[in-house]
């Protein structure tokens, strides 16, 4: 009898390691399926744009506009000074770029060379004023890629927006042009003075329904002009430019430069002019893009 006891507790015991072993290897093979990377090489996208963020919740719904605009742009590819669709638009933009230089009229003639693009879309360009002393050159953002100065571009009739207009005029006196202001910030009442972050003062005042808010960066004058009863956040606007100019440079006036930012009423909008001098030319550039868009274009002129 007791060997009949062990013959019937010995194969039992043994389905019994069977079925444990059975058991440990797919929890084994599990781990490591689990455990195994998943290559992603190629399919990750960018989260941001690279686009400086105006939205500020002490602006309140005077900015909601603009904040808008900002945060559509994600998923752009940043490149320098600016944002593009990516290498097949970069590629567009450069084709773009060659094709005016090689219209203008003007020797030595430099561009801004990025824009703010949404994906999908390509650069596009006009040259209304071409001569050997002066030019411009409008820039639209549009769904395919067509020629420089194609009719479609001036057509009254479903004609794109103006992404940003560049222009180069020749003076026989620069000073004469009224568009550079003559500021002293040097002594800036304390009441006024605003602290920008960088070491950078900026002097706040406020005259006929408006508020302005103005700070110097080497020889540019940089100044925000907004509706006073849009209680717009100047302040905070300021100091997203100072920061980004932390990191992209403005061209180098030989002379002198102004960044004019101006909010209509309502604060959803926003004209952006930027002039600088080089001997008896000023360059500007013009846009409704937010400033440090603006400001992008610019630093990327060359």
């Amino acid at each position: 009898m007791k060997k009949q006891k062990r013959w019937v507790i010995i194969p039992v015991t043994t389905a019994v390691l069977l079925a444990l072993a059975g058991c440990g290897g797919q929890d084994n093979n599990t781990s490591q399926a689990s455990n195994t990377p998943t290559s992603t090489s190629g399919e990750q996208t960018q989260s941001g744009s690279g686009r400086a963020d105006f939205s500020n919740t002490s602006e309140g719904s005077n900015t909601e506009g603009t904040a808008n605009n900002e945060n559509s742009s994600e998923g752009t590819t940043n490149t320098s000074g600016g944002e593009t669709t990516g290498t097949q638009g970069q590629s567009s933009m450069n084709d773009v770029l060659q094709e005016i230089r090689s219209q203008l009229k003007m020797k030595d003639t430099v561009l801004p060379t990025s824009f703010a693009l949404d994906k999908g879309k390509h650069l596009a360009a006009a040259i209304p004023v071409n001569s050997s002393d002066a030019f411009k050159v409008n820039f639209y953002s549009v769904d395919q890629s067509i020629p420089v100065n194609d009719a479609s571009l001036t057509s009254s009739n479903n004609a794109p927006d103006v992404l940003a207009s560049y222009e180069v005029k020749t003076y026989k006196d620069p000073d004469s042009s009224g568009i550079f202001p003559d500021t002293d910030l040097d002594n800036i009442p304390d009441e006024m003075s605003v602290d920008l972050g960088h070491g950078i003062k900026g002097m706040a005042e406020g005259a006929a329904g408006s508020q302005y808010l103005t700070w110097k960066e080497g020889r540019w004058t940089l100044q925000i002009r907004s509706v006073s009863e849009d209680k717009m956040n100047n302040p905070g606007i300021a100091k997203k430019m100072v920061e980004y100019l932390e990191s992209h440079t403005l061209p180098a006036p030989k002379d002198k430069g102004f960044v004019n930012v101006e909010y209509p009423s309502g604060g959803k909008t926003v004209n952006v002019t930027i002039s600088w001098q080089e001997g008896k030319q000023i360059h500007q550039l013009q846009t409704i893009q937010v400033p440090n868009e603006a400001l992008g274009m610019v630093a990327s002129v060359k």
